[in-house]
């Protein structure tokens, strides 16, 4: 199989990639709660392994076992399906790790390990959280794919309005090519997709769909932003291989790292 994707061309693997990861992603969420918590599970998991793997330091593969099960155990803490008593064990477990383990610099990789769960964790039961399904009776296929739809239309937006009218550069040292032309596109794409949400069966409004179309347009930018200062820093340009012809899977849902915590405050204090 790996030698039939190196044959391939990057606009083959890119192709064939995105039919069949929209193909599993549509057809899990669709198929109901349970499912949908499996393939955030997973995604989960592929984010931190690839994160952990861009560290500057080596995380032994002991620390990276104890982090994504406990990125796992917080995740379904947060959706409510595990008590929080399930969490206490991990500190000792990962210091003892630490302490025990020859590193030569073990507060480094604690740090990018911590930093790695703060930053990845909460999105997925915040996108579970927003799509109704807090109660485990509510979950709306249609809402939460509406939810990624509002960050899928920005992002294309901001593509196409970028590339034909950009001028204005949004923060070139951080990205050269995000102009502020572009993310008012995303934003007015966005915002075109959230009216068309509001005629259909979910829990928001109009203005509270409006309302997530600007969040998700902005805050994904940010999550964007972030990502690449990251890869920056690191002196990489994909977050990885594991999609090929797409790059690092970070680099698929940069945006919804900081929209959907944001999102979920909005809707918890506002709506």
């Amino acid at each position: 199989m790996k030698n039939v994707v190196g044959h391939l061309s990057n606009l083959q693997q890119r192709i064939i990639v995105a039919v069949l990861g929209i193909g599993l992603f549509f057809g899990l969420i669709f198929s109901g709660l349970e499912p949908t918590i499996f393939l955030f599970s997973a995604i989960l998991i592929l984010c931190l392994v690839e994160f952990f793997s861009l560290s500057p330091n080596y995380i032994p593969f002991s620390v990276r076992i104890v982090a994504i099960a406990f990125g796992l155990v917080f995740f379904l803490f947060g959706f409510g399906l595990i008590e929080s008593k399930f969490l206490l064990p991990f500190l000792p477990l990962f210091m003892s790790i630490l302490v025990f383990k020859p590193l030569e610099k073990p507060f480094e990789v604690a740090g990018w390990t911590a930093l790695g769960l703060a930053y990845l964790v909460p999105c997925w039961f915040c996108m579970l959280h927003l799509s109704g399904a807090s109660d485990g009776s509510t979950f709306s296929s249609t809402t939460l794919l509406g939810l990624f739809g509002l960050l899928w239309a920005a992002d294309s937006g901001a593509y196409f309005a970028g590339r034909t009218l950009g001028k204005t550069k949004l923060l070139p040292r951080v990205s050269p090519k995000k102009t502020w032309e572009g993310l008012l596109g995303g934003w007015m794409a966005a915002s075109i997709l959230a009216w068309f949400l509001s005629t259909m069966d979910t829990p928001y409004s109009l203005s509270q769909w409006e309302i997530l179309a600007a969040s998700t347009t902005f805050f994904g930018t940010l999550g964007d932003l972030a990502e690449s200062t990251l890869k920056r820093s690191l002196g990489v340009k994909d977050s990885g291989s594991m999609l090929p012809g797409h790059g690092g899977i970070l680099d698929r849902f940069d945006g919804l790292f900081i929209c959907a915590p944001t999102n979920l405050f909005l809707v918890s204090v506002f709506f």
